[in-house]
């Protein structure tokens, strides 16, 4: 029997959605609704879709604001089409920049919505075919190198969700929280390990503190620095195993460990409670080469909490 995809209509209005929903349901779609965007934002973050179906004029989140953050979110890996009773050129632009899949005009033409839905769909499988290579080896791992100059100019959070998103099956509620941890241990590689600031630096306004990340980045000693980022996956155990690394001078991590296994997390200083989410989130925590290497490894196979959560 064939697999049912499944689509998510977002419109404020019942009398729309509950149409859609019974049109989808007979093509043989299965069909989840939203009736405003920051519903349907949950709704995607828990949930496996193939494509969804989005107004644009919406009250709180726009439809082209309920796109940009899936685009943030998702990259280019969920296909939205957009619906609208009206598409000024302003409007159209703004939303091909953000990544609009397709627009459908209101009222709706049900059979231009079906085809755009099987083609999507039909593009969608391709790169499902591509996920489904990564997904049979046994292993497969990245690794990167980057200079701290280099490296200020990318947001490797984004490069790693993208990677992921587009090669692996991966629950959308694992992946949030493996983003989480590759977020903090960068960041503590970066600002800790790599430019060396002090917690009065990092106390700062956005503002100065840049001011003074330019200035270390003037050093020819801390630019040439190099961070290292490597993951591998094992799908016959259902882990991943992500290791982020720096050239800096390490810290005293066995008493920061001690820290975190001792203390509620809200209790610690506001400067630790980043590495205290890596051991929370994580099913294992180890450091190396004197705390300039991070390692973290999490169980792909559910979101369930570990048992130290």
């Amino acid at each position: 029997m064939p697999v049912r995809r499944k689509i998510l209509v977002v419109d404020d209005s019942i009398a729309i959605v509950n149409s859609m929903q019974a049109i989808l349901g007979v093509s043989g779609y299965h069909v989840d609704t939203a009736y405003n965007g920051s519903d349907a934002l949950r709704k995607i973050h828990k949930n496996n879709y193939d494509l969804v179906i989005c107004d644009i004029e919406m009250p709180g989140l726009s439809g082209l604001e309920f796109l940009s953050r899936v685009r943030e979110d998702f990259d280019n890996n969920l296909d939205v089409i957009l619906m609208t009773g009206y598409l000024e050129h302003d409007y159209f632009i703004e939303a091909i920049r953000l990544g609009a899949s397709d627009f459908i005009r209101k009222p709706i033409d049900t059979k231009q919505m079906i085809n755009s839905i099987r083609e999507l769909l039909f593009r969608k499988r391709d790169r499902d075919d591509v996920s489904e290579f990564y997904c049979h080896l046994d292993k497969a791992s990245f690794s990167f190198e980057v200079s701290a100059e280099r490296f200020s100019k990318f947001t490797i959070s984004k490069i790693f969700s993208s990677y992921l998103r587009q090669h692996f099956k991966i629950d959308p509620m694992v992946l949030n929280e493996l983003l989480i941890c590759v977020d903090e241990m960068v960041y503590n590689a970066y600002i800790h390990g790599t430019l060396e600031l002090t917690i009065q630096e990092r106390a700062l306004t956005h503002e100065k503190l840049n001011q003074i990340i330019d200035n270390k980045l003037k050093d020819p000693k801390i630019s040439a620095r190099k961070m290292y980022l490597a993951f591998e996956i094992d799908n016959e155990k259902q882990m991943i195993e992500i290791c982020v690394s720096d050239d800096g001078d390490g810290f005293d991590f066995p008493s920061w460990v001690n820290t975190v296994e001792t203390e509620q997390i809200m209790d610690i200083k506001e400067h630790g409670r980043g590495l205290a989410m890596l051991y929370h989130l994580s099913d294992e925590l180890s450091f190396d080469q004197g705390g300039r290497l991070v390692r973290i490894r999490k169980s792909l196979s559910s979101p369930a909490a570990d048992e130290k959560r």
